[in-house]
């Protein structure tokens, strides 16, 4: 059987992405994310993992965590 290709970016990754696209706001956390695009902070913190291991995204603070969007993650374009 040949194996699916896991899709490069998640549902939940291309909400988090076009939100922090379009928020205009640098810094973002994942509770201000999951409250916006109305997906769980567990399912917004398993896609945001993600988004920054394929280095979409890159965390600048702790406590809140901080998100910002890379370069790539700025110039993704989500279809």
């Amino acid at each position: 059987a040949e194996e699916k290709e896991k899709p490069e970016i998640t549902d939940n990754g291309k909400l988090v992405l076009g939100y922090m696209q379009t928020s205009g706001i640098t810094g973002l956390t994942s509770k201000r994310i999951s409250e916006n695009i109305l997906v769980s902070s567990r399912g917004v913190s398993g896609a945001m993992r993600k988004l920054i291991t394929d280095g979409y995204v890159e965390k600048v603070g702790n406590n809140p965590a901080v998100y910002v969007l890379t370069e790539k993650g700025k110039s993704f374009t989500i279809n």
